[in-house]
């Protein structure tokens, strides 16, 4: 089972208990000691199962892989033959699930850059560059960016701690990460900010439908190095990636154009599932450190795994919602992940960031609220910050009522 997201009468008072101990620990300077030895023992019974039980399966990757496949296949197939009979809004939902398919390609893709997908790290590493196009991704600058980011989870220096590449002047109180944000990407983001004013449940509907539009070709296009706007053009690897991604939508134009719309804007909508594994790192409940004194186990408890629904953790292998046990040992696979939370849930649940459920609307709003105000408001107005201890976290609004 996915870890536990709070009760709706309980989201915020659960997430402001939380955050009291981490500005707790903002006063020290660092995360207590007695957390990380509390979940020793859970770490220790995760780390034999890891040896034991759950390794790298060529099966159960095969398994996972055909999933995948049928789930973006079938559906768009079906997208195509329905638009020849029916108007074009009724292939909606099987655009979601293809989309939904399209987002456990990245759990794969993902799995592949830590080398834990399969047994071989070769083969890993031979499958994720030809897997990556298909995506319209590039699998070199994927596997660079996010281990760079697993090196620096919860540091001022992570990118996903601002959403853009990490500068001296990011932790000045009078800077806005908006200014370094690429320009296409500005207007939905202020468009964001300005829901935060909005009644709950339409911020939650903004959020979960017309979000979505704007976030799947952020992701896409300028979320890291493997992006297609911030790709390594030095390194030949992007130059094939890219060839290969034109190569795939030309053979599907060839089939019929209606399947090249119809995949590109499945991807658009699988990508804005992707976004949600950014936004466990980005919600209220984290904090980012300036300091040296840090925790490896610490930094990933604080991580939020991301909920929205059964059917995006299925199709999704649990890319989110199982975040924080992810960043507690990569190196297990995603088709493992679901026993591997099974082990330690009870232990970890008192030590562990509350899990936000996106269907959920005070939740919703709470991430999403935090992310826009904390992109688009200077550093002052959007953090808080703790000078003693040389670190900071979000300080977002809570209830329904806009920002004073």
């Amino acid at each position: 089972m996915p870890s536990t997201s709070v009760r709706p009468a309980g989201v915020l008072s659960a997430s402001r208990e939380y955050r009291d101990g981490v500005l707790a620990a903002l006063g020290r300077g660092g995360w207590n000691a007695d957390l990380e030895a509390l979940a020793q023992a859970a770490l220790q019974r995760l780390a034999r199962a890891r040896q034991r039980t759950l390794t790298p399966h060529a099966g159960r990757a095969a398994l996972a892989t055909a999933r995948t496949i049928l789930f973006i296949v079938a559906p768009l197939y079906a997208a195509v033959r329905l638009l020849n009979v029916a108007p074009a809004w009724t292939v909606l939902p099987l655009l979601i699930v293809a989309g939904m398919g399209l987002y456990g390609g990245v759990a794969i893709l993902h799995d592949m850059a830590h080398g834990s997908f399969l047994p071989s790290r070769r083969m890993n590493n031979r499958l994720g560059h030809l897997l990556a196009p298909l995506l319209l991704m590039e699998f070199g600058g994927f596997r660079r960016s996010h281990l760079g980011h697993h090196r620096h989870t919860q540091s001022a220096c992570d990118p996903k701690r601002f959403g853009v590449e990490h500068r001296e002047e990011t932790t000045h109180p009078e800077h806005c990460s908006l200014d370094l944000c690429p320009t296409p990407i500005r207007p939905p983001l202020r468009l964001g900010a300005a829901c935060v004013a909005l009644p709950l449940r339409v911020r939650q509907f903004l959020y979960l439908t017309v979000l979505p539009l704007a976030m799947g070709p952020a992701v896409l296009l300028f979320s890291g190095e493997f992006s297609v706007a911030r790709r390594d053009w030095r390194r030949s690897e992007s130059w094939l990636a890219t060839a290969a991604s034109i190569a795939l939508l030309a053979l599907l134009y060839a089939w019929s154009p209606r399947a090249l719309v119809l995949f590109v804007l499945a991807l658009l909508i699988g990508h804005s599932f992707t976004f949600h594994v950014f936004a466990a790192h980005m919600s209220p409940n984290q904090v980012y450190w300036t300091s040296p004194r840090r925790s490896e186990t610490a930094d990933a408890l604080n991580v939020s795994d991301v909920h929205c629904g059964a059917l995006a953790r299925w199709l999704g292998h649990g890319l989110s919602d199982y975040h924080s046990l992810h960043h507690l040992l990569p190196s297990i696979p995603c088709y493992h992940l679901p026993a591997a939370e099974g082990l330690v849930a009870e232990d970890l649940a008192p030590l562990r960031a509350p899990a936000i459920d996106l269907l959920e609307p005070h939740a919703c709003a709470l991430l999403f609220d935090g992310i826009f105000s904390g992109v688009v408001h200077k550093n002052r107005d959007a953090w808080d910050y703790a000078h003693s201890g040389g670190m900071r976290r979000v300080a977002t609004p809570e209830a329904d009522a806009p920002r004073g």
